[in-house]
This record gives C-alpha cells, sequence and structure tokens, in this order.
C-alpha cells in the first residue's frame, strides 16, 4: 500500500508541474511540450518499468498495476497527459520489450525510460482498423534495405516521434506475415499531417504517407527473425492496451463523478442546495456505482495478469465495460451541470469530449465483444 500511495503521490507531483505551466489539455503548448512531459514523467520515476530493463520481455511483476494506476491519476487531470504516457510511455516501449532484440532494446529503453525518445505506434490504415488483418502497407526487402510503401492514419504522437514503429506486411502472401519497421520521424519519403479530432490535440492524431521509405535491416524490430513475426508480439501489445485504456476510462469517470458531487454541494436552485433534491441524488448515486464497478471490473483484470492467468477475457471485458459505462456517466454528469456543462470552462465539457476516445483506443466495444465470445466457445 505503501508503494502505491507513495507511486500515487509522484503521479500527482509530475500532473501538477505541467498543468500549472501548459493548462489542462495542454492549450498553452509549444513545441517543447511533449518533450517537457516525458522529461516530467520520467524525473519522478514514472516512465521506470520491469519492461525497461533490455534484459527482460514484456511486463514484469507489478509493472501493469504500476501502469494503471498512474494513468488513472493523469486521466482524472488531463486526457492529454494520459495519451502522451500511454503511447510514449507505456504501448511503444512495450512493443519494443516484446519483440526488439537485446542490442535494440539496450539502444532504445534506457532512453524512453529517461524522457528522451519520442516513440509512436503506426498499426491503424484507412482500410484497416479493428481488421488488423486488412493492412496494406508494404516492407519490400531492397538490398540491405526495406522499402516501406502505405499509408497508416489516426497515430497518435507521430508528428513529434524520433520514430514510429510502423506495422506492415514483409510478405505478399501469408495473412499475418507482418514485421515492425523502426521509421525515423525525420525520414526521406515520410509525410505527417496532424488531423484535428475533439480533444487532445496538443498531442496531434495524425495521417502518415510513406513514400518508398528506406529503413536499414538494423530497423527491423527482433532484427531478421523478426521480419515475418509480428503477429504475436501485436496480440500481446494489444491486449495490454485494451488494460491501459480501461484504466484511463476508470481515470475519467472518477473524475466526473467527483465534479458532479462538488457541484451539487455548492449549487442552489429554488431556495435549496442540489443535494437535497431526489433525483438529483439518485444520479450521483447511478455515477458513483458504475465508477465503483468500472474499477472492480479493472482490477479483476490487473490481478487476472499479475497471478500468470490468460487475462484475454477479463481485460476485454474491463475495456469494454469501463468505456462503455463513461458515456454514461459523463452523460449524467452534463445533465446534473444543467448548461454549463456545454462551456469549455466547465471541466465536465473537456471529459464529454475525452470520454469517446476509450470507445475505440484498443479495439471497439464491438470487437471486444468478439473476443469475449469467442473466449466462451461462442
Amino acid at each position: 500500500m505503501s508503494d502505491t500511495l507513495e507511486l500515487s503521490q509522484r503521479a500527482i507531483t509530475a500532473t501538477e508541474t505541467i498543468l500549472q505551466k501548459y493548462g489542462v489539455d495542454g492549450e498553452k503548448a509549444g513545441a517543447g511540450f511533449i518533450a517537457e512531459v516525458l522529461e516530467t514523467l520520467a524525473a519522478n520515476e514514472l516512465l521506470t518499468f520491469g519492461f525497461s530493463d533490455p534484459l527482460q520481455t514484456g511486463p514484469q511483476p507489478g509493472d501493469m498495476e504500476k501502469a494503471c494506476t498512474v494513468i488513472r491519476l493523469l486521466a482524472e487531470r488531463s486526457g492529454t497527459l494520459a495519451t502522451i504516457y500511454m503511447v510514449a510511455g507505456l504501448l511503444g516501449p512495450l512493443c519494443l520489450s516484446y519483440a526488439g532484440t537485446v542490442a535494440q532494446k539496450k539502444a532504445l529503453l534506457p532512453r524512453v525510460a529517461a524522457g528522451e525518445l519520442q516513440l509512436a505506434f503506426a498499426l491503424t490504415e484507412p482500410g484497416a482498423g479493428s481488421d488488423a488483418a486488412g493492412i496494406t502497407t508494404q516492407a519490400t526487402r531492397w538490398d540491405d534495405h526495406y522499402v516501406v510503401r502505405g499509408e497508416k492514419i489516426y497515430i497518435t504522437g507521430a508528428a513529434t516521434a524520433d520514430l514510429i514503429l510502423t506495422v506492415a506486411r514483409t510478405t505478399e502472401d501469408g495473412a499475418k506475415s507482418y514485421g515492425i519497421l523502426l521509421v525515423p520521424g525525420g525520414a526521406e519519403g515520410l509525410s505527417v499531417e496532424p488531423l484535428s479530432k475533439l480533444s487532445g490535440n496538443a498531442y496531434p492524431s495524425c495521417r502518415v504517407m510513406f513514400e518508398e521509405v528506406l529503413v536499414s535491416e538494423s530497423g527491423v524490430l527482433g532484427g531478421e527473425a523478426g521480419v515475418n513475426s509480428a503477429w504475436p508480439q501485436l496480440r500481446k501489445t494489444g491486449t495490454l492496451e485494451r488494460l491501459i485504456v480501461a484504466a484511463m476510462a476508470c481515470g475519467f469517470a472518477d473524475a466526473v463523478t467527483n465534479r458532479a458531487l462538488q457541484f451539487v454541494q455548492e449549487r442552489h436552485q429554488f431556495g435549496q442546495p442540489l443535494r437535497d433534491f431526489q433525483a438529483i441524488q439518485h444520479t450521483v448515486v447511478e455515477m458513483s456505482t458504475l465508477a465503483t464497478g468500472m474499477r472492480l471490473f479493472l482490477e479483476d483484470a490487473i490481478r487476472q495478469h499479475a497471478e500468470g492467468h490468460d487475462a484475454t477475457q477479463a481485460i476485454s471485458m474491463a475495456k469494454y465495460f469501463c468505456s462503455d459505462q463513461l458515456q454514461k456517466v459523463v452523460a449524467m454528469a452534463a445533465r446534473v451541470m444543467g448548461g454549463r456543462a456545454y462551456f469549455d470552462f466547465e471541466p465536465v465539457s473537456r471529459l464529454y469530449r475525452e470520454a469517446p476516445f476509450c470507445l475505440y483506443a484498443g479495439g471497439t466495444i464491438e470487437v471486444q465483444k468478439m473476443l469475449i465470445a469467442r473466449s466462451l466457445g461462442i
């Protein structure tokens, strides 16, 4: 318990340092905003995990509980900070840890832990989102290089990434013959276009075009052995992404529930505080109950993963339940706040815009239901 409290305090300290300078949504962000966020997280030892060790593979005991604790606290305060942490501090290095050679991990993971290396993960394409097997981006061997051609979309962090971990077909046959290539952010033939979104534009999601981008042999994650064998690593990373998104949803739910509770205790209507109206009481009770249920789903998934069980079902259920119920929680909060929730100065307005992110990141609700059904044998 003391370790969790100490970790939570470091996360809060890091968050407050950033928010005081840049604002909740990074609205005061300059060119160095993302780099400074990562440096601040690193200074508070929030980017150091067991999987940061180049001699380890994948998350080590306690890693995912730590990650989920931190991202919940960040999400309570800023969806933008939580997303930076998820993409550059968790998903990128997890993929490196699972799929990289020891040499690649020695070269890259310490820089991530120090907040010195920005990573982005490029999987989704215009015609391949939930259906990852539909990826068409191609990496073709040419002499001692690979030539990457194709298009990715909604790639968060690509605009400032030092390396874009790019999933591409490495053979023309074989439904799941993929590799992951380390594409430098400034590579010739690479173009990155930020796309405006509902929230979090200080950390943009982007369209990325690969027009005969050359990547050396050493830039294939996992070396020669990784050329056609990325699929198992992608599945492992994808499962943990769902767990992380469930934790983010819990952070959003906590924030919006606490804000509604604060509001009904302060606001007066018809000569009495809102907290005295039974309809309002029941709404806040529903919100609090759903937020508690979300947290229990998340804790069960973390526990099953930590105990070494096949946690696919538990994690998909947590991602499905948490992301779905979050939408109900923020909608109820908006009703409690009345017209105030429609304005940018009210935190519920921002949370209302941030919440839908959890529906899509890590796979849609429909994909989670498909995975759960498969785990049930139907």
